[in-house]
């Protein structure tokens, strides 16, 4: 059996849309850590009563609890409030449990609606091969393309393979080279290792990498890596299309300006502290 709403149920929750309830505590408890958030060095309680309009006695309640459970803790040697550890980690929690195609799929819509070419979201597994996680047609796709998600690529004569090996510590190319990875895929691919280096240092050097039908011939593309909240490589994103809509001019010029501003925007929305440097 179903009990009615008490007089002190209606006041700890409100009912929205006729099925969901907010708990006031929770509510009030929320106003007080934003509070917090946006104070320099901490808050004192004065400051707390003054900013959430609460009463003193609500505040202090609501500060003691906090405090309790690690979201808030007092600043040492002084009567202010600050974010506690336990804040941290749960920051930390959140970032590590975001689902990256998720957080990445509206600006690659967004992306690929602009320019109305095929979009790719990928990144770089253990054998150097890039792994497609998403692939937004253009209105005018070209069925030449061999990229579908799920499938792989090598890295080493793709756009965003390139741009994911440019971003690691190591030597890759090493690695390719000792595995007889190095193999022609069309007449534009790079398999001179000491060739293949240095189109990776000038891939750092801009930001972006370019594929000039070294994979696949009439199929062109620009790429850019993402970061996630540690500074990490996450993966990278590229425009690609056919080669006659696509000359190298426009790929090098407004396409890169786009893919790099998209691969900051899905960084940013990582989490990723290069994002929130460059803002």
């Amino acid at each position: 059996m179903v009990r009615s709403l008490t007089t002190s149920d209606a006041d700890t929750t409100r009912q929205l849309d006729g099925s969901a309830y907010l708990v006031r505590a929770i509510t009030r408890a929320a106003d007080v850590l934003d509070c917090i958030q946006h104070s320099a060095g901490g808050a004192s309680l004065n400051e707390l009563v003054e900013r959430s309009g609460l009463t003193k006695p609500t505040v202090f309640r609501m500060v003691r609890n906090l405090e309790h459970t690690g979201l808030v803790e007092r600043v040492p040697g002084r009567d202010l409030y600050r974010l506690g550890l336990r804040c941290v980690e749960l920051g930390q929690a959140y970032l590590q449990q975001v689902d990256y195609r998720r957080e990445a799929l509206p600006v690659l819509e967004r992306l690929r609606d602009s320019y109305n070419e095929t979009v790719h979201l990928a990144v770089l597994d253990d054998n150097l091969r890039v792994v497609y996680l998403e692939k937004l047609e253009g209105k005018h796709a070209i069925g030449i393309m061999m990229s579908r998600v799920g499938g792989s690529a090598p890295a080493y004569c793709t756009g965003l393979g390139k741009a994911l090996l440019a971003a690691r510590e190591d030597d890759p190319v090493a690695r390719l080279e000792r595995d007889g990875e190095l193999v022609p895929k069309t007449p534009n691919t790079i398999c001179d290792p000491h060739d293949l280096r240095a189109e990776l240092h000038r891939i750092r050097g801009r930001g972006y990498s370019l594929d000039l039908e070294e994979h696949e011939v009439g199929v062109r593309c620009v790429a850019a890596t993402i970061h996630d909240s540690g500074g990490r490589v996450a993966g990278a994103l590229s425009i690609a299309g056919p080669a006659q809509r696509l000359p190298e001019d426009l790929l090098s010029g407004e396409l890169a300006d786009a893919v790099v501003k998209a691969a900051h925007e899905i960084s940013r929305r990582l989490g990723s502290p290069q994002a929130h440097e460059r803002l």
